[in-house]
């Protein structure tokens, strides 16, 4: 931090005067790089859509996260990894940028880089999507009626996992750089805004808290409470009839982990390209789909519906609390718009804390 003019002023935070500058910062960040951002779809809905550079009249920062999760561009649902045997560079991916990223997007990749990424073996083409995207956050400037971050230690807005990030500031924007990447990404764009004031930064922390507030009180209506141990509380209904009881509902039809921000699983399938040369593909899997734990010789360890729901529950409040001291749920609320069987992910955790 430096001080001027009596003032602290935050290092590598600026100040766009107006939603047309924070538009040319934006445009001007897109040159040459690809762009992702919220585009309105209608009821209430933003879509992650793509163009080759920012759309002012089309794209937007959003108000809170779009339909899909952040995961489709670095673990895309299906993708061709190549031919088996044959010597090709696949791994040179050109930079693109995903503006309007909301925290429980960026606290989703957290799962899957320790998945993907840091845990042996490295998955190269995870890490090659990932090093070239820049990822522009923003807080939330509004929530859903699903929304409940609070509730399992997360907030709306970022606290890093960023190369930039935008705070609404009355008529303002506070443009933020988190990493070095997205330093050097706002040198190209430093003439259109101006150094973030004290005042700024104290404008924008007390706009984070009234959001925060808002979001929690919904959640407390839900009926969870911030700070709950949701992983005692899951250990001790381990063998409860809950998990039976939610699972009659359940279509098996997966949309709940195709949308969720940090589930990972996946299958690889063998076939043949079109020259007729063996490739492999990976898509997208659920656990909850029946065959998903099965081996070979047929036996399956969760051939019941109610054990593979529980299974989902243990690796996101059991196994990464574990391994990671973080639940692997944003609080999103993906799942519940998405589940054909009105299951609430909300009305799961408490009832576990109720039998727990």
């Amino acid at each position: 931090m430096v001080v001027r003019d009596a003032q602290v002023v935050r290092a590598m935070t600026y100040v766009a005067a107006s939603d047309q500058v924070m538009a040319e910062v934006l445009g001007v960040l897109s040159r040459k790089r690809p762009v992702f951002a919220p585009v309105p779809v209608g009821n209430g809905q933003y879509r992650l859509e793509g163009a080759a550079e920012w759309e002012a009249g089309r794209h937007t920062v959003g108000p809170y996260r779009t339909v899909e999760p952040l995961k489709e561009l670095v673990f895309p649902p299906r993708e061709f990894l190549g031919k088996l045997w044959a010597e090709e560079e696949r791994n040179r991916i050109e930079e693109r940028m995903v503006v309007g990223v909301k925290n429980c997007d960026l606290s989703a990749l957290r799962i899957h880089d320790y998945v993907f990424r840091d845990s042996d073996p490295e998955d190269p083409r995870y890490t090659a999507l990932r090093r070239s995207t820049l990822i522009v956050s923003a807080d939330c400037m509004d929530c859903l009626p699903v929304c409940f971050c609070p509730a399992v230690g997360e907030q709306p807005y970022p606290k890093g996992g960023f190369d930039i990030n935008l705070s609404r500031v009355g008529e303002a924007w506070l443009v933020e750089a988190g990493s070095e990447k997205g330093d050097l990404a706002l040198a190209a764009a430093r003439d259109l805004m101006e150094e973030a004031t004290a005042e700024m930064v104290r404008r924008r922390d007390d706009a984070r808290q009234a959001m925060h507030a808002r979001v929690e009180r919904q959640a407390r209506e839900s009926g969870l409470v911030p700070g709950s141990d949701f992983q005692v509380a899951f250990r001790k209904s381990f063998e409860s009839d809950l998990w039976a009881d939610f699972a009659g509902d359940c279509v098996e039809c997966g949309a709940c982990n195709f949308v969720c921000g940090t589930c990972h699983c996946f299958m690889l399938g063998d076939g043949y390209a079109e020259d007729n040369l063996p490739a492999r593909v990976r898509e997208w899997d659920s656990c909850l789909f029946r065959n998903f734990a099965r081996v070979a010789g047929g036996a399956n360890p969760r051939e019941h519906r109610a054990a593979r729901l529980r299974n989902r529950f243990d690796k996101k409040f059991n196994f990464f609390v574990e391994v990671l001291g973080a639940p692997a749920c944003g609080g999103c609320g993906r799942c519940i718009e998405a589940c054909m069987g009105k299951i609430d992910i909300r009305e799961v955790l408490r009832r576990m804390q109720d039998e727990g």
